[in-house]
């Protein structure tokens, strides 16, 4: 006697996939810009802190 279940076709879940695939995307390049203006707002920072010490006197 045989126990296994006929084979035939599976659920389709490729839209699914697709969908969650696309958020992580989404995700994935916010996490990218928020980690890269990050970087970009601390060196500009400190080069406009370099740059205006340099034209500022010191005080004493």
């Amino acid at each position: 006697m045989n126990s296994q279940r006929p084979t035939g076709r599976v659920e389709n879940f490729t839209n699914a996939f697709l969908v969650s695939f696309g958020v992580l995307v989404f995700i994935l390049l916010w996490t990218i810009n928020i980690v890269f203006g990050f970087l970009w707002a601390i060196g500009s920072a400190y080069a406009c802190n370099i740059g205006l010490s340099r034209f500022t006197p010191r005080r004493e």
